[in-house]
């Protein structure tokens, strides 16, 4: 045993270790981190510190909110399909190069923020954060423990930046759950992020190389999609806004809703669609829900309530129980509506539901036939849906507030409610629609491990 080991390692020598063994560690753990920054910048835009500065540009920025989610969400996309093409490395590539931009964004403005740059650094976040999200999602497509990493970092993230609270008058946040969600996330964490996907990069050149790294054709069914989807979303809703939300336009709406969310799906190859039409039905029904004020120890909660949720959908996923627990949260939301703010529980029900549903709704995206579906379905989550422009028609805002975020103290309705119902009995139609134009005994199969996206 000892002369053939001599013959391998000479006395003396330390074997190196096979950075190989690391692989999947270092791929889940700069998967999470990257989502959570990408899913905080597009989703919590705002510091809250900025709340107290000159109205001028601060009714700017928050008016181009909108319009810079729906380019982060298109840019998923693209950067996702390019992936594709590309190849695996090429993703872990194009997501450090992001991250790494976006530090030095922050950095650069670190002083001059409040200066006349606002808009142009939400610009900047929401398409780079865009491109990170979206080469991440091919970076980890057929790795299953960095698939859920990147999942539960970018559906916590996003969650807890949709529940963001405005400030207490009079200064900064002064509870843990505002601060956890003021805005951009901290420098350090960036940082952090940064160097996690640097190893994440470097990493792959350990890896030996495969047809599935090679990437494959470009696939413009994703991209088709997430335009009409992204693009609907966003003119649909800044023209609701400006009118007076007539319960004949909101149907109109919300019909064409439903309309482009099933022209979305089918665009996708597959059965790919259904988590799409989740997307849809969960961004509406969880925008609906009240969810300030909450106390302090329920700052764990989404990160919590889309683990479990996660779990669950692995072991009993079904898009159509998705669908029909959207439903659901949509009644609580419209029936709990007038004593929500008054009754903590209300919104701690609220949080914890939604965070379960978008789990469970996207451990289904987790064995998707390609990674653009996807990153479709979580660009929908990005773009302010139908029922936040409900909630901002008294201001003429698509946000829950003048000042975006959600207000605790603001006025509530049940119709968000029962719309965000509507919408999710419509994607069950879909759904319905495409489970028949889609027979599974005629699908093709593909590995797990197939990047090509195209239809």
């Amino acid at each position: 045993m000892g002369a053939k080991f001599a013959l391998v390692q000479p006395m003396g020598v330390t074997a190196m270790p096979d950075i190989r063994r690391y692989t999947g560690v270092v791929e889940a753990t700069s998967a999470f981190l990257g989502a959570v920054i990408a899913g905080l910048l597009l989703m919590a835009p705002l510091d809250l510190a900025w709340t107290q500065q000159g109205p001028l540009e601060l009714d700017l920025l928050i008016l181009n909110m909108p319009r810079a989610a729906a380019a982060g969400a298109m840019f998923a996309v693209i950067a996702a399909a390019l992936a594709v093409a590309l190849g695996r490395r090429t993703a872990w590539v194009a997501a450090f190069g992001s991250a790494a931009i976006l530090l030095g964004d922050h950095l650069w403005n670190l002083n001059n923020a409040l200066t006349g740059t606002l808009i142009t650094v939400n610009y900047v976040d929401s398409i780079f954060g865009g491109i990170l999200l979206g080469a991440l999602t091919v970076a980890v497509f057929g790795r299953p423990v960095a698939t859920t990493a990147f999942l539960i970092g970018a559906l916590a993230s996003i969650l807890i930046g949709d529940l963001t609270s405005l400030p207490t008058p009079g200064g900064s946040p002064s509870s843990l759950v505002e601060w956890a969600a003021s805005g951009t996330p901290p420098l350090w964490l960036v940082a952090i992020a940064v160097v996690a996907l640097a190893a994440g990069a470097g990493i792959q050149r350990a890896e030996p190389r495969s047809e599935e790294q090679d990437g494959g054709d470009l696939p413009i069914g994703p991209i088709l999609s997430a335009l009409f989807l992204v693009g609907m979303t966003a003119v649909s809703t800044e023209w609701l806004v400006k009118h007076a939300g007539t319960p004949m336009q909101i149907a109109v709406v919300a019909a064409g809703t439903v309309a482009v969310a099933v022209l979305g799906a089918l665009l996708l190859p597959g059965r790919d669609g259904a988590v799409v039409l989740t997307a849809v039905a969960v961004a509406n029904s969880g925008s609906a829900i009240i969810a300030v004020p909450r106390p302090d120890w329920s700052a764990p909660l989404p990160l919590v309530a889309v683990v479990a949720g996660f779990y669950a959908g692995r072991r009993w996923g079904s898009p159509l129980l998705g669908l029909f627990g959207s439903a659901a949260i949509g009644v609580f939301a419209a029936l709990s509506a007038e004593f929500g703010r008054t009754d903590m529980i209300v919104p701690l029900l609220g949080i914890t539901a939604v965070g379960a549903l978008l789990g469970y709704c996207f451990a289904d995206g987790a064995n998707t036939r390609s990674a653009g579906s996807t990153a479709v379905a979580l660009a929908v989550l990005l773009v302010p849906s139908l029922v936040v422009a409900l909630r901002g028609s008294s201001f003429e805002r698509v946000a829950y507030s003048p000042r975006w975020y959600r207000d605790p103290s603001g006025a509530t309705s049940a119709v968000p409610g029962w719309v965000s119902v509507a919408v999710s009995l419509g994607c069950v139609i879909g759904l319905v629609l495409l489970y028949r134009m889609r027979p599974l005994d005629h699908l093709p199969k593909r590995p797990f491990t197939q990047l090509s996206a195209s239809a």
